[in-house]
């Protein structure tokens, strides 16, 4: 079962995703960015689930970081429509692999975690089949 990690300084956000994914997913929830990073050094996740608003740190701070240290988890970014050109940024930089828009529909939700997690295992698999391919040219 895939690990979740969901970001978001608003509780009842964070109450309201849960409930939609906890059948599907293994889900661990962060009040901020700060305490997604405690999480993601004591824990293995599948995928970041992040606002983009959240006081010290934002959501695309919060996810370079993640890609810095942890480049095999998925960064999804959860936004508000008004945060579109930030949004548009962090795809382009490769920070976020897809935005979906407040308030979101369960189930457009559920199935981008589906399809991101399945980009993410063939990604996976890609990078071993070049390494074993590079070893044995070697």
């Amino acid at each position: 079962m895939a690990h979740i990690l969901l970001v978001d300084d608003e509780p009842e956000v964070l109450n309201a995703i849960s409930r939609v994914l906890r059948k599907d997913y293994k889900i661990s929830k962060a009040n901020g960015s700060h305490e997604a990073l405690k999480l993601i050094a004591d824990n293995e996740f599948d995928i970041i689930l992040s606002d983009i608003r959240m006081p010290n740190m934002d959501g695309i701070e919060l996810l370079t970081q993640i890609k810095r240290t942890n480049p095999e988890i998925a960064r999804v970014l959860l936004s508000g429509y008004s945060d579109m050109d930030a949004c548009q940024k962090a795809i382009e930089d490769e920070v976020a692999s897809i935005i979906l828009t407040k308030p979101w529909d369960n189930f457009e939700l559920k199935n981008i975690l589906r399809i991101t997690l399945k980009a993410q295992q063939l990604e996976i698999e890609n990078n071993q089949l070049k390494a074993q391919l590079r070893a044995q040219i070697a």
